[in-house]
């Protein structure tokens, strides 16, 4: 049993065909260089779902429960930079970052962990 990382991002306007693919290139990136991405999920987004009208943005990446901790240290760090890329491509919306029951900050222009 293994963690995850969710976020959504809710606003009263859809993601822009420009901010779609900005996005699409951040996850890309992240995915792509990921180092343990046999060991774990890569980064997903849901699909858009219209019922969910102020949601533009949401997913889930979760963490093995058998990485050691520095292995799941640079796994939360990892997608915690690609969330902070992903914000800064939709700097207009209400976000909520969290690692199960433990919120994400935003601080200093940047996803950061509770301490």
């Amino acid at each position: 049993m293994g963690v995850s990382l969710y976020y959504t991002a809710e606003r009263s306007t859809l993601l822009t065909p420009q901010e779609q693919e900005k996005i699409t290139l951040v996850v890309d990136k992240y995915n792509t260089s990921f180092e343990y991405a046999e060991e774990a999920e890569s980064f997903d987004l849901y699909a858009y779902d219209d019922s969910e009208s102020e949601t533009i943005l949401a997913g889930a990446t979760k963490l093995s429960s058998s990485m050691d901790v520095e292995v799941l240290m640079y796994s939360i760090n990892h997608w915690l930079e690609c969330l902070t890329e992903v914000r800064l491509v939709v700097t207009d919306a209400e976000w909520h970052v969290h690692l199960d029951d433990s919120d994400a900050i935003w601080l200093d222009d940047k996803w950061q962990m509770e301490e």
